[in-house]
């Protein structure tokens, strides 16, 4: 009878936490499937783009990369060679944290989430001198990203689409 006890204070331990736990697994596997080289094109800032990721994990698997390359090409035919670097770590109530680093010598806090087949990226903060939020869906065959940045108004506006395939 005692056995039977603790088993079922066991039980109800393990399903009480498991909301918690379950979290965590969907932005980490999330990022793990990210992980390898896409390459892509669309348009971003009005230019058309020729996008490259690459998403890895990294020291000793506590964070997840992103490198990211982005040659614009403008009406005039001037092209903006646009890098960036970005860190993220799955917390443990399941959201994402990091930092964005990029070639306009910007540094940003970044904090999301993975639902299913999408990550939703906010970057920024009231103190940055930017804010927006990326979206990166899997789709059956490509990486779709969304970027969107927060206008004066508070309203989020989007500037860049792009789709990606895994090279």
């Amino acid at each position: 009878m005692k056995f039977a006890a603790h088993r079922a204070a066991a039980l109800v331990l393990v399903l009480a936490c498991s909301p918690a736990l379950a979290e965590e697994p969907v932005a980490a596997a999330f990022l793990e499937r990210l992980a390898g080289e896409w390459k892509g094109g669309g348009e971003v800032s009005g230019m058309a783009a020729d996008m490259r990721m690459r998403w890895e994990q990294v020291l000793d698997g506590r964070f997840h990369r992103l490198l990211m390359e982005n040659l614009m090409t403008g009406q005039e035919g001037k092209n903006w060679h646009f890098k960036a670097e970005a860190f993220y770590r799955v917390q443990k109530d399941g959201s994402i944290a990091g930092h964005w680093f990029d070639s306009r010598g910007l540094m940003l806090p970044l904090a999301g989430r993975a639902d299913g087949d999408a990550m939703s990226i906010d970057w920024g903060n009231e103190a940055s001198p930017e804010r927006g939020r990326s979206t990166y869906r899997l789709a059956a065959d490509a990486l779709e990203v969304t970027d969107e940045v927060y206008g004066k108004d508070g309203v989020l506006t989007v500037f860049g689409r792009t789709r990606l395939t895994r090279k």
